[in-house]
């Protein structure tokens, strides 16, 4: 019998998404934990059991595996699924760059995400669930804005210099930019390097809300707007990008 499989993830991150695209992509079924920041760190320290310090999404589970790793999840997936992979053959390492391009300049977008939340209440009400009546939401804004403090602790987010994380994230986009140079793909064909460089631009101007529904206050905490006029070439390749490989959503 196959080892039942979850992937614990935070629905609006990158790196998230760019597991999920992979599982989704090699037609593999999985259940989701949507991991709470904060409130849940203790059950995904207890997940990861040590594998990583600090403990983030995403985290696979499938039977004894624990992948801990967008990149490994995306490996993984290529092992045990099917359909074409993700890292061929011959294009492992160039797409291990991409890969390193994208976290690197994504390190600057979720800067700006963590800064715009933080001075947005209206976002801060849309963290909350659904069910959640608006008078709580509105009462619960220092203990969000202090959730929210943490997370960007968590990860090492310096909120000075918003104009340095904006440059950062210039700069992968620019590198983004200049390795398709007008093509459909950065290695010739679809691989998990156009899926890192399509979700790095989640922090430029968020994907439709059919792939990652969003409210719109978070919508415009996602959204960079100078960033989006300068690389809205690049936004036009993620849709298409979408359009043609997100299957499952």
């Amino acid at each position: 019998m196959e080892a039942p499989r979850t992937l614990v993830l935070l629905p609006y991150s990158p790196w998230s998404e760019r597991a999920r695209w992979a599982l989704d992509h090699h037609r593999l079924a999985y259940q989701t934990i949507v991991h709470a920041p904060v409130i849940g760190e203790r059950r995904l320290r207890k997940l990861v059991a040590g594998r990583v310090r600090p403990a983030t999404v995403p985290v696979l589970i499938e039977g004894e595996t624990v992948l801990t790793d967008s990149w490994d999840i995306a490996a993984h997936a290529d092992r045990v699924g099917a359909g074409p992979a993700l890292l061929g053959e011959g294009r492992v390492e160039e797409a291990k760059r991409w890969a390193g391009v994208c976290d690197a300049a994504m390190g600057g977008g979720r800067a700006l995400v963590v800064a715009g939340l933080l001075r947005t209440p209206a976002a801060l009400d849309e963290s909350m669930p659904p069910a959640v009546p608006r008078w709580i939401r509105v009462l619960s804004r220092p203990v969000n804005r202090w959730g929210t403090g943490w997370f960007g602790r968590k990860y090492g987010v310096s909120l000075a210099g918003v104009a340095d994380h904006e440059a950062t994230l210039r700069a992968g986009l620019a590198a983004v930019r200049a390795g398709l140079a007008g093509a459909d793909y950065l290695l010739g064909g679809f691989t998990y390097a156009d899926i890192a460089a399509a979700t790095l631009l989640q922090g430029v101007s968020p994907v439709a809300d059919r792939y990652i529904p969003m409210g719109p206050a978070t919508r415009t905490v996602w959204t960079q707007p100078g960033l989006a006029a300068e690389f809205a070439d690049l936004l036009a390749w993620r849709d298409e990008i979408y359009s043609r490989h997100r299957i499952g959503v």
